[in-house]
């Protein structure tokens, strides 16, 4: 069996590894993450069986399949058929030593649902048995199948392991092996966040920049993601998923209450919670935030886009046409997507726990005017927040500084330590009141596996960027102009 090279999966490698079998283990997290990859990996040094649980398959078809390669395995005559899952599992379970994967093992509940039964029986009553290893992509089944008191698989897996996007060092080393550095890496992962799947078709056609991405495999003929997200979202959830497909488009475009995502998906807003529902907690597509607010966001930066562009655009563009507006789309897309990185990777500049982007609104000269904060990162715990701005361009902090500290004002509750922080590719200015990051600053963090973040100290720091006392608004003074030390890079 050939065996994809893997980036940045040793932590969950290593988790596998570590159990004693006879084992029982559940590996989940939405399509393209990785989950095949990584079992694959793990069974590469270990006698295995790996099935894939196609639901387009009936019933019938899948258990004389699987049922040949059982036979082979364990060495029965070629005439044997098993009667029906029952007889197969039993069979199985007498496979001592071997590891048996089942990959999307969810949709036996619709092709065979009798089988998380069969398998739950099996496992509480043999003493000797093979070790198991489940995967799935429709989060919210998987975890109603190992979580949900009842359920045919509650508490019995020695291992339940949510598979998450790759941790930026992982996706800079992957594109550094592809001959991808500076911004050019710096925008393919604007583009395709930490999912692997993107990367590796990235790499199967020699894509080297953002443009060659959109063109070959997004909106050029026969490009592999030019139906990306329809596929994901029909194969899931079936029919319906058009009114979902309209209410991702919604939140692309920029609508985050319930209210703007029903108008702009022509949805009624009482009718919108059991579709929320699906894309939040059951595909893992959708993420649900709450601050001051509650607001939704795109978890996949590539969704976002490809939604901005093929969605939008598919209809009244084909061919080169589609190309070029997509390719177009991209310089209006960074922007939005560098914001959302930023939220992404505040924790390694900073010690925050929880991050946000928030909306004050204040008066001036008689107007309500609204004040936007690309990120706000908290540590309650310590009592220090940071507020960041996000500017795909040159930045000019006397500019953006200003409306920083007023936000703080309004946000940041007294006696707290804050910082101001603005990230941008380069700056027209410098200044003493905030941290400026520039692009060099952020492509030097995120290929370091443990970034060197800054720690809140309760007395005045010695160095280090502009400190705001959101209880008395001083300011601590301290050389942050570009090229001293800053977040990131051992402050």
């Amino acid at each position: 069996m050939a065996v994809i090279k893997l980036y940045g999966r040793e932590r969950e490698l290593a988790l596998l590894g570590r159990l004693k079998p006879p084992f029982l283990a559940v590996v989940y997290g939405r399509r393209r993450i990785g989950k095949t990859a990584l079992v694959l990996s793990f069974l590469s040094a270990r006698p295995h069986l790996y099935f894939f649980v196609n639901p387009k398959k009936p019933r019938g078809v899948l258990l004389e399949e699987f049922g040949e390669a059982l036979r082979r395995a364990a060495g029965l005559p070629s005439y044997v058929r098993f009667a029906d899952w029952e007889e197969f599992f039993d069979v199985l379970f007498q496979l001592r030593g071997y590891v048996v994967a089942f990959d999307e093992f969810q949709w036996f509940l619709e092709t065979a649902p009798e089988v998380p039964y069969i398998l739950q029986k099996m496992w509480d009553t043999r003493v000797e048995k093979p070790s198991v290893i489940l995967t799935g992509s429709v989060v919210g089944m998987v975890k109603r199948l190992v979580a949900d008191a009842g359920s045919p698989l509650f508490g019995r897996a020695d291992l339940v392991l949510e598979l998450g996007e790759l941790e930026p060092p992982a996706v800079f080393r992957w594109l550094g092996d592809m001959g991808v550095v500076g911004e050019e890496a710096f925008k393919l992962f604007l583009l395709f966040g930490g999912v692997p799947y993107y990367y590796r078709l990235a790499q199967q056609w020699g894509v080297r920049t953002a443009e060659e991405a959109v063109r070959l495999l997004v909106a050029g003929e026969g490009g592999p993601l030019r139906h990306e997200v329809e596929f994901v979202l029909a194969e899931s959830l079936g029919r319906e998923y058009r009114t979902h497909l309209a209410i991702l488009d919604a939140v692309a475009g920029g609508a985050t209450k319930l209210e703007q995502i029903a108008s702009r998906a022509g949805v009624k807003a009482t009718s919108l919670p059991p579709y929320l529902n699906d894309l939040v907690n059951l595909l893992g597509v959708l993420e649900r935030r709450k601050s001051k607010r509650v607001y939704y966001e795109i978890r996949d930066r590539f969704y976002a886009y490809w939604l901005r562009s093929v969605y939008r655009h598919g209809d009244v563009a084909a061919g080169e046409a589609l190309e070029e507006a997509a390719v177009r789309e991209l310089e209006r897309f960074y922007p939005w997507a560098f914001e959302a990185a930023v939220r992404q990777i505040l924790p390694r500049f900073y010690p925050v726990k929880k991050v946000s982007r928030e909306v004050v609104h204040i008066r001036e000269g008689g107007r309500r005017v609204q004040l936007d904060v690309d990120a706000l990162g908290v540590d309650e715990d310590r009592r220090f927040a940071v507020l960041a701005e996000a500017k795909w361009g040159a930045a000019d902090p006397r500019e953006i500084v200003p409306k920083l500290r007023e936000a703080a004002e309004m946000l940041i509750p007294p006696g707290w330590t804050t910082r101001l922080a603005i990230f941008a590719k380069s700056f027209t200015a410098e200044t003493e009141e905030a941290d400026l990051i520039d692009l060099g600053t952020i492509l030097q963090n995120l290929a370091q596996p443990t970034p060197s973040v800054y720690t809140p100290q309760t007395s005045k720091p010695r160095g280090g960027s502009a400190e705001l006392d959101a209880a008395g608004g001083s300011e601590h003074g301290g050389d942050t102009r570009r090229g001293a030390r800053r977040p990131g890079s051992g402050a």
